[in-house]
Formats: C-alpha cells, sequence, structure tokens
C-alpha cells in the first residue's frame, strides 16, 4: 500500500483528539460497527447519486501543525456536456488519536482505524446532506469544490490560496433580490 503526504498550503482549524469527541458535541460515528470497505461503498454510491463516479480510494496521511492524521484521498469524476470527463479529490483526514506512549500499542492501533472509520462515516453523512441540498437548491453543484483545476490543486484549494478568486464574488454592496445581485447604488 502506498502513502501520501500532501502539501498542506492553508492551515487547517484546530480539532479535537478522536478521544474526546461527543455525540452532544455534534460529532457522529466514534462507535460505527461497520467496516472500512462497507463506508467506502457507501461513500462511493453518494458520490454516484450525486452524478460523480468514484474511481479509488487512497489511504495516506496528512501533517498538519506537525501533527499526523490518517486519512484518505478519495478520487472521482463527473462527465461534463460532450462527455469529458473531469476530475475531482476529496481529501479527508481523521480526528488525530492521543499518542501511543499513553496506551498500548494494539490499543493505539485500534484507536486509529476507529478515527478512521468515524471520518468515512462523517464524509457519508455530509455527502448525503449534499444531495438533500442538490435537490432544494436549483444550481447547486455538490462535488464542483473538489475539481481538480490548475495542477493538482482543487477548486477549493485555489479559491482559499488566491486573492484573485475573490474577484467572482459579487461587490460587497449588493442584495439579492430575485434572483437578480442589484447593487445598493442603483436602487
Amino acid at each position: 500500500m502506498s502513502y501520501f503526504m500532501p502539501e498542506q498550503p492553508k492551515e487547517a482549524a484546530k480539532v479535537p483528539w478522536f478521544d474526546d469527541v461527543t455525540t452532544e458535541g455534534g460529532w457522529q460515528g466514534q462507535a460505527t460497527s461497520k467496516s472500512i470497505d462497507t463506508l467506502r461503498a457507501e461513500i462511493t454510491a453518494c458520490i454516484g447519486r450525486l452524478g460523480g463516479l468514484a474511481s479509488g480510494f487512497q489511504r495516506g496521511s496528512f501533517n498538519i501543525d506537525g501533527q499526523t492524521r490518517d486519512g484518505y484521498q478519495i478520487h472521482y469524476a463527473i462527465e461534463n456536456k460532450t462527455g469529458k470527463m473531469l476530475p475531482g479529490r476529496l481529501d479527508i483526514a481523521a480526528l488525530p488519536v492521543k499518542p501511543r506512549q499513553q496506551r498500548r500499542n494494539s490499543v493505539y492501533e485500534q484507536r486509529r482505524e476507529q478515527s478512521l472509520k468515524m471520518a468515512l462515516y462523517m464524509i457519508r453523512v455530509a455527502l448525503d446532506g449534499m444531495w438533500f441540498l442538490q435537490q432544494l437548491s436549483p444550481g447547486y453543484a455538490p462535488l464542483m469544490p473538489w475539481m481538480l483545476a490548475v495542477g493538482k490543486r482543487t477548486v477549493t484549494q485555489l479559491w482559499a490560496e488566491s486573492s484573485v478568486m475573490g474577484n467572482l464574488l459579487p461587490p460587497g454592496e449588493t442584495e439579492f433580490i430575485e434572483g437578480e445581485i442589484v447593487s445598493e447604488k442603483k436602487r
């Protein structure tokens, strides 16, 4: 099995330890009994329902703020109007597990796997939510943020890293009225 260590151009939000999350805190899937293969199959189905074709799951790790987190790159493609398949990639970093010096190695490895299962579980839930939003919000393109654009960067990465992408937003003094953007100055 090969592993990847992607560059992390943008600082990630601080996340809690897997060992400390609770359902009351909004987290889901900490105790899922589903296998990784089952969760991957469910995610593949969710991507298909959103109009994409999942082409693979690459397991690896992310180094975020000096902390290594297990994860996956989920590769998929969507077909454009001319029939060309456009690639996309969804990066998923599981929550970190407290260091092994605090527990036996086998328990540490089990917690790492459970954190990875939780991440896959939550992605499946998020993709289901995107399907609901796709049904309710005309024009919503749920897989668009992770489409590959320049090089191997996703649209979201380009958006976050570039001030030029800010030019795609409407001016700050606008109001939404019946599907049109109208400048405050024109009103």
